[in-house]
């Protein structure tokens, strides 16, 4: 509609101009697939809906082999043969830490179950965080002796045992699903159970959840919105998707086996009865009667399943942070440029689950209390700080990439420090242990070109056939 407006000389027409509006927030029949989208707050959701999705995930990595593969991806890669401290100062003082920590974290001493080390207990937790959201660890000092000097052990806890009904005002503050905040908004400790709540009752105990102080305790997940207090397990947008390709994959194969228990149907006779139908062998031939017919049966076939199939794992390896190729194993598509852009996307994700949750959540706080431990009691005077180093990424070309390594280094692009921590080790412990070797190799009379060249230089006896026994 448009009004017409006479002021004097000028003649103005002014027209009800239409809202610009965004099609993704209509709400109308095209925007019924978004009824479930609110503006709730990350924990808010969280709260509805944490135990249903640690009880699917856990049913799924039981159960479905997909979700098991995808959860031994992520922890393989994110893990591998464990994240590594590198203790800062100088080389001969952070060799006696260095000691110290390989003897207390390399053994079982600290792990409060005694059943792995200290790299195990991280691939646990990443599991953990994996398939259940989030994991806590404790702190409990035990007594020193002659196999343990370090008085301290780990003690991993299921994200079940952190109290997610403790909600609301209290004393101390406001506590969200177990997790105690002051008034402030700062965090306080923990709201805990003495074991398992889904373990049952233990002997009759009741199992209230206590208060933990923070400095008790470890919570390690993946923060995915400000302000979030709690984990999820990772891959919840493909359950669903995962859940009915499970159901597809089991109707196509009931429907080929319902299929194949019709071989063939004799049609035209009277005289017999279903019963009395004869058994197809494998090349047995049959005469039939005067007015008999055979009918084979034509089974469905089945030459969608392999797209469609590839289009689902797609999807699932998406929702999960990792490639197609690492959930399935199958490389028949991939050759080297499209395997080595797959593997730097997502590397990505692994240096971000290394670097952005294990090491500031776990690690370093563990690296502290290892460090507070043996100060109290007289292993060490003084504290000591670490950086840490997660394990290298698998080379799909050594030869190539290692070339373009030596080209930066060259170029001053990269320092041969940084290049040697990328691959997994500390630079201290390879130029000390290379000083070692050559000085080793000088007393020899030896250099690293002659080993190779002996390596490479048949013996001379080599080509002389054996002797034949008498």
């Amino acid at each position: 509609m448009a009004v017409n407006i006479d002021i004097g000389k000028f003649h103005l027409r002014v027209g009800r101009h239409k809202q610009r509006a965004y099609e993704a927030a209509d709400k109308a029949r095209r925007g019924k697939a978004f009824r479930l989208a609110q503006s709730t707050g990350a924990n808010r959701e969280i709260a509805g809906a944490l135990v249903t999705l640690r009880d699917r995930s856990r049913h799924m990595a039981r159960n479905n082999g997909w979700s098991r593969r995808a959860i031994e991806a992520i922890v393989k890669h994110t893990v591998g043969e464990g994240i590594q401290p590198a203790p800062a100062g100088e080389l001969e003082k952070t060799k006696q830490v260095k000691a110290l920590w390989n003897d207390w974290a390399n053994s079982t001493a600290c792990d409060w179950y005694e059943r792995t080390t200290f790299y195990g207990l991280q691939e646990l937790a990443m599991r953990s965080i994996a398939e259940g959201g989030d994991v806590l660890v404790m702190k409990r000092w035990v007594n020193p002796d002659a196999d343990n000097p370090v008085p301290l052990k780990l003690q991993l806890l299921e994200g079940d045992q952190l109290d997610h009904s403790k909600n609301g005002s209290n004393d101390r503050g406001i506590a969200r699903l177990g997790v105690q905040y002051d008034k402030e908004g700062r965090l306080l400790g923990y709201w805990l159970f003495d074991y398992h709540p889904g373990e049952g009752s233990v002997f009759g105990i009741a199992n209230d959840s206590r208060f933990v102080p923070k400095s008790e305790v470890l919570h390690a997940f993946e923060v995915l919105r400000i302000g979030q207090c709690r984990g999820i397990p990772m891959g919840v947008a493909s359950f669903m998707k995962m859940s009915d390709f499970s159901d597809y994959e089991d109707a196509q194969l009931v429907k080929q086996r319902v299929a194949a228990c019709f071989s063939a149907f004799v049609t035209g006779s009277e005289d017999k009865t279903p019963e009395e139908l004869e058994n197809l062998e494998p090349g047995m031939v049959q005469y039939l009667e005067n007015g008999e017919t055979v009918e084979f049966s034509n089974p469905p076939s089945v030459s969608d399943y392999d797209s469609y199939s590839l289009n689902i794992l797609r999807g699932i390896a998406a929702a999960y942070g990792i490639t197609y190729e690492m959930l399935t194993m199958d490389y028949s598509r991939v050759n080297f440029t499209s395997g080595r852009m797959g593997k730097i996307d997502v590397t990505a994700n692994f240096k971000s689950w290394q670097y952005n949750m294990l090491v500031p959540q776990l690690c370093v706080p563990a690296w502290q209390w290892f460090i507070d431990a043996c100060i109290t009691t007289g292993l060490l005077s003084h504290p000591v700080k670490a950086g840490w180093t997660a394990p290298r990424v698998q080379q799909l070309d050594p030869v190539k990439e290692t070339d373009a390594q030596v080209t930066k280094i060259k170029s001053g692009l990269a320092t041969i420090s940084e290049t040697i921590r990328e691959t997994g080790r500390e630079p201290e412990e390879l130029f000390e242990e290379y000083k070692q070797d050559v000085e080793r190799l000088k007393k020899l009379g030896l250099n690293v070109d002659s080993v190779m060249s002996a390596a490479a230089t048949p013996s001379p006896d080599s080509d002389k056939a054996p002797d034949k026994e008498e």
